[in-house]
């Protein structure tokens, strides 16, 4: 192993370091194949509806959410996860007034094939359904979406969102660029406080 500091995804279960600075894959022995497969990754944001940053609603994109006061993302785990917090809602918090939409975008390069899991969860209004909603590309296919579970509750406290198909999902990449996109929108200013929704990424060689 090298320099700390670094974050390497084991097939195993387990992490580690890398000297190279990039993630790598080991097998469950602990050995790199092929002398260390390593993956790149770059991400890619954008905002808009939001106000806890002073930005009053208005439209942002940036690389690092710290590059920018009160961003809803935050990067997890050295780039293989992500988390976007919703801004509390006009009605049952009476804070922001807009309706709040984010992306967030992961240009992925491997060199050799592999299997990226990809899986999310979150929590949403108990009003309606047709709120608080995400979708997920891989290379611009649909690979899941998810949506508040509604209910007619009002102001309840948040329940778990409804996926569509349930996570995870896998999804094999040949090696070469990848785009990751997700987009999420919370339809209207309303009934949504304490909401999110978090994403990981695994990969291993695929078989």
């Amino acid at each position: 192993m090298g320099a700390p500091g670094k974050s390497v995804v084991i097939e195993g279960g387990k992490r580690g370091v890398l000297l190279g600075g990039k993630s790598a894959v080991y097998n469950a022995e602990e050995t790199c194949p092929a002398c260390c497969i390593e993956f790149s990754r770059r991400w890619s944001f954008t905002d808009q509806g939001f106000i806890d940053g002073g930005q009053d609603g208005a439209y942002r994109a940036y690389d690092n959410p710290d590059d920018v006061s009160a961003s809803p993302w935050t990067v997890l785990s050295d780039g293989l996860g992500l988390r976007l917090d919703w801004e509390d809602d006009n009605n049952c918090r009476n804070h922001n007034p807009y309706t709040q939409n984010a992306t967030a975008t992961c240009e992925i390069t491997v060199p050799k094939a592999m299997l990226m899991t990809v899986n999310w969860s979150g929590v949403g209004e108990v009003q309606d359904p047709g709120y608080d909603v995400m979708s997920l590309y891989v290379d611009g296919g649909l690979v899941g979406s998810a949506h508040a579970p509604g209910g007619g509750l009002g102001c309840e406290p948040m329940a778990p969102v409804v996926s569509d198909p349930p996570p995870p999902q896998q999804v094999v990449l040949n090696p070469g660029p990848h785009t990751l996109y997700i987009t999420a929108s919370t339809n209207d200013p309303l009934y949504h406080f304490d909401a999110w929704y978090q994403f990981a990424l695994t990969f291993v060689l695929a078989p």
